[in-house]
């Protein structure tokens, strides 16, 4: 993982951060880099940092220990890996040197192999930001040249195939074309620079720990919701059709109700003007009963009425 940004590409324009590693002539390499032959380093630990500004770019380059001394073997590996922690946030590009002189032979398996496991106490994110550089010594053929990076091949694999070769008497071109090399790789990474692995390691503990709250936070919301929200839009409907037939049957229902009321007043009326017609000929006590009776027949009638309707 490593830092993004839209302002990432462009940073760059205004600052470039470099970390040089190897055994020897990285303070060759620094000269060529800077353009300068009299440079004044400032020390940290036993590492080296170097700054300068050229067409407007600040320029921050960080020289690591080389790991050719026995006696202090387990200090430079802490060094190599704080050196990257040097030039915050972290640099866009590390540098790993291997010399080709005149009169050496290509390098030994051994050599590469220490090469290699000193790059990989950065972790194996740093082969996505690493460039081979081939300082040569001055007047060395392009065989000698050619041996060496065939037997670099190994470590070419893992960046990419990522090399320059820098000759001992630099001229401008030289070193535009290898901080064209260096713009390449930036772009390539879209921005990102290398973050030291304590960072790293921090920032995925981070990240794991906010992405483990969320899912919590997601699941107890989920289990949360009442039962009854929960129903889909199917149930909804079919509850609201129930509802509504519901009310069709109580208005049904109620209308029946009050017909069959209507129609027992009607007969229980009917009846009982009929009785009191009837028995008028025999006075008051003949309406009354008459009345009486009339009522009685009214609600048989309507029983009948109401049970033929009903059937």
């Amino acid at each position: 993982m490593a830092t993004e940004s839209p302002q990432g590409v462009s940073s760059v324009k205004s600052e470039l951060r470099i970390v040089i590693l190897g055994n020897e002539d990285k303070y060759k390499v620094v000269k060529s880099v800077l353009n300068c032959e009299n440079l004044t380093p400032e020390k940290d630990g036993l590492c080296a940092l170097y700054k300068s500004e050229q067409a407007g770019k600040k320029i921050s380059v960080v020289e690591a220990p080389g790991w050719d001394r026995p006696s202090i073997t387990d200090r430079i590996k802490e060094e190599v890996v704080r050196s990257v922690s040097l030039c915050h946030p972290g640099p866009h590009a590390l540098l790993l040197v291997i010399p080709v002189k005149t009169l050496s032979e290509e390098p030994s398996r051994d050599e590469i192999n220490a090469a290699e496991m000193h790059m990989k106490l950065l972790s194996e994110r740093v082969w996505k930001h690493t460039i081979v550089l081939f300082a040569c010594d001055e007047g060395v053929e392009k065989s000698t040249i050619r041996e060496h990076i065939h037997s670099a091949d190994k470590i070419l694999h893992k960046c990419g195939g990522r090399s320059h070769v820098l000759q001992r008497s630099t001229c401008e071109s030289q070193i535009h074309e290898f901080f064209q090399k260096i713009d390449d790789l930036v772009k390539k990474n879209r921005g990102e620079f290398f973050i030291p692995q304590a960072y790293y390691e921090l920032i995925q503990q981070k990240t794991q720990e906010v992405s483990g709250a969320t899912e919590i936070r997601q699941r107890r919301g989920s289990s949360d919701i009442p039962p009854n929200m929960k129903t889909d839009k199917g149930d909804s409907v079919e509850k609201k059709e129930t509802i509504q037939a519901a009310k069709h049957s109580e208005d049904v229902s109620k209308i029946s109700m009050d017909l069959q009321q209507f129609v027992l007043i009607l007969m229980t009326a009917f009846g009982a003007i009929l009785g009191s017609v009837a028995g008028a000929e025999n006075g008051v006590r003949g309406s009354f009963i008459g009345v009486v009776i009339g009522i009685f027949v009214g609600v048989l009638v309507a029983i009948f009425i109401q049970y033929i309707i009903s059937n």
